[in-house]
């Protein structure tokens, strides 16, 4: 028999425009602050009652590299609240998020935040929502636009209440007596607790000692908790809670059903399913290099979201993704690390010291971030410097090898200086017909008799390398550069 269920909400928009501050406010937690860079960076979800009802906020992160999550998050919600800075107005992600909201086909309200700041303009950004097919009633159309500042709680409220009324007007409802249906909105796998899986309930009832089978993983319910780590003996529709009791770390988008239970048209459900959620296992790590460098990596994260995030950000034509894995950094993934020659990324988890040490002694590269946005300009970095060598270089001058004199069993180069300055000190190159040949150390620069440090332009000196066998010839260019990152 159905009955009413709580409304499943979810805040979508442009990066820093207050959805979590809204949700703080809402909830009275400081999620924020708990966030490394004040950027919310998992899903979660929490319930709260408002006059007397519950409604359930699915909490998406912000940043750009999450929008396949936030997709997810419109894809299972009810209704979005769709936050807008008042003083900013329509933004990239604003466009982004309003894309998802038409293509979950979702009612959604609009949240113009940030209303008591100087410079707010809600009309112009009315216009702009509005120039995006997001038209508020005020402009004759179906969208209500609420003024709200979430830093002081002015208009949350008379938002809430917009919430209650459409969820109202959906007529949402589930079959508690139904087999269980949950679908999973984070995944991690803790060092201490194992699998852990974050759900709402979409039909039936979950409940402890339950024998549960998601994607060929199985498990039973040891532990049920609500947000605040209160224990629940049983979930209902509508209702998030974490599950420990899995045999292993479920996709986040993936549904979680009754083991014991039988389901209508469930091979084509699940068919449908594999076909549009993301799998680890369409991967082939094992597939050869191309002609073009890849920078190999494996990346550990600490929870499933996240790690999502990570490899839907990577270009596929400069990154070869190793291995991509929740949970700590193993001695295993050293090893592997060792023989691919990858580079190991840990997000959001400490390196134990003893890690650090085995790193170090089998010249494994470890690179730790707690703030995602850093990792990912950091890997566009190193994407930039595979598709061209030269990025981040800056030439310092260029000299042209005249002639070469043989003195004490070892050849010297005769150069003039083109362009610029070469200092005794400087990264070179030695380049012949426009190709680099050999990246030369300079062990001795003379002018004269005379020991120099720096030949500047039209200057000449002889210079000598400390690979005694370089191969130079007349005509071949020696070119100075620095790094600037």
């Amino acid at each position: 028999m159905n009955k009413t269920r709580p409304p499943i909400i979810t805040v979508l928009g442009h990066v820093d425009h207050g959805k979590t501050t809204l949700l703080d406010h809402i909830r009275q937690t400081k999620v924020q602050e708990g966030e490394v860079g004040g950027i919310t960076q998992h899903i979660g979800a929490y319930q709260i009652t408002f006059k007397g009802k519950k409604i359930t906020f699915i909490d998406t992160p912000g940043h750009a590299a999450f929008n396949k999550m936030r997709e997810r998050g419109a894809q299972i919600t009810d209704l979005v609240i769709l936050v807008v800075s008042a003083k900013d107005g329509v933004q990239p992600q604003t466009i982004e998020s309003i894309r998802y909201i038409k293509e979950a086909k979702v009612p959604c309200l609009v949240a113009l935040n940030k209303i008591d700041l100087e410079g707010a303009n809600p009309t112009l950004t009315k216009t702009q929502l509005a120039e995006h097919d997001i038209v508020v009633q005020e402009y004759g159309g179906d969208v209500d636009a609420i003024e709200i500042s979430a830093l002081e709680g002015k208009g949350v409220d008379e938002l809430l209440d917009n919430v209650l009324v459409m969820a109202e007007l959906l007529e949402l409802e589930a079959d508690e007596d139904a087999p269980l249906e949950a679908v999973v909105i984070e995944s991690t796998k803790d060092q201490h607790k194992g699998p852990v899986a974050r759900v709402i309930v979409q039909q039936g009832i979950l409940e402890l000692r339950q024998n549960l089978e998601v994607d060929g993983i199985e498990g039973r319910v040891k532990s049920l908790t609500d947000e605040t780590g209160r224990t629940l003996d049983k979930v209902l529709p509508g209702q998030p809670a974490e599950i420990l009791g899995l045999d292993d770390v479920p996709e986040v988008g993936s549904i979680i059903r009754d083991a014991d239970a039988k389901y209508k048209d469930l091979g084509q459900t699940d068919d449908k399913e594999a076909e549009a959620e993301f799998s680890w296992d369409d991967v082939d790590i094992a597939s050869l290099l191309g002609e073009k460098e890849k920078l190999n990596l494996i990346i550990k994260a600490d929870v499933k979201g996240t790690l999502e995030a990570i490899v839907q950000s990577l270009d596929e034509d400069t990154v070869e993704l190793v291995s991509a894995t929740v949970g700590p950094l193993t001695d295993g993934d050293l090893e592997l690390a060792e023989a691919t020659g990858s580079v190991i990324v840990v997000f959001g988890q400490k390196i134990p010291s003893k890690m650090k040490h085995s790193a170090k002694q089998l010249g494994v590269h470890l690179k730790q971030y707690e703030v995602i946005y850093h990792l990912l300009e950091d890997l566009e970095e190193q994407m930039l410097k595979l598709m061209d060598p030269h990025y981040g270089e800056i030439e310092l001058g260029k000299a042209e090898i005249l002639q070469i004199f043989d003195y004490d069993n070892r050849k010297i180069a005769g150069v003039k200086v083109i362009t610029g300055e070469i200092n005794r000190h400087d990264s070179l190159y030695l380049v012949r017909d426009k190709k680099i040949i050999a990246r030369p150390v300079i062990t001795s620069m003379k002018h004269g008799k005379d020991d120099v440090e720096t030949i500047k332009t039209k200057g000449e000196a002889g210079l000598a390398f400390k690979n005694k066998r370089l191969d130079f010839k007349k005509g071949d260019i020696i070119t100075a550069y620095k790094k600037e990152f």
